[in-house]
């Protein structure tokens, strides 16, 4: 539902249901499609995944550095 304020109260509509896991098969299929970009080609996914980690941690670090 999506609330809106109005002159004499709240107006409630229905939003537009959004089937998740069709959707996660649609952006899988693209993302299957593109490969992997040529600087992770050859990469095991152990490797990714310690990557990844570590740009969050350095993304967090920066963040609280900066607040």
């Amino acid at each position: 539902m999506e609330a809106s304020v109005v002159a004499d109260g709240i107006l409630l509509r229905p939003k537009e249901v959004v089937d998740r896991v069709a959707g996660a098969r649609r952006v899988a299929a693209v993302l299957a499609r593109l490969g992997p970009p040529p600087e992770d080609a050859g990469c095991s996914e152990d490797d990714l995944m310690e990557d990844i980690v570590a740009d969050i941690a350095a993304a967090r670090e920066e963040r609280r550095r900066d607040a």
